[in-house]
């Protein structure tokens, strides 16, 4: 399942990326490049804000994303250490007791 899942997307980035490699003496690579940066940022932002609408559903989770969310913008610190912290902050409030 996560072959199919995640194998098209990948087996897509990687032909994309060769011949976009290929293209680089191409006069029209850079405005290309240049338009899609913001396509990219935009799809980014709403596949996070359709993740968090589900991940996010009460104050104590709101409360932890928000914790993670002003670390970030505070200090430069690892995004994965950052989900760690969060995952392992999230196990001790939820933890059955």
């Amino acid at each position: 399942m996560v072959i199919a899942f995640f194998g098209p997307t990948a087996l897509l980035a990687l032909v994309v990326g060769r011949v976009w490699n290929k293209l680089e003496k191409w006069p029209w690579r850079l405005s290309i490049q240049r338009g899609l940066a913001p396509v990219s940022v935009g799809l980014l932002l709403a596949g996070t804000l359709s993740m968090a609408k589900t991940a996010v559903t009460g104050w104590t989770t709101g409360g932890i994303a928000l914790a993670v969310l002003l670390t970030m913008l505070w200090r430069k610190v690892n995004p994965a250490l950052l989900v760690l912290g969060g995952a392992i902050a999230g196990f001790v409030v939820f933890m059955p007791k």
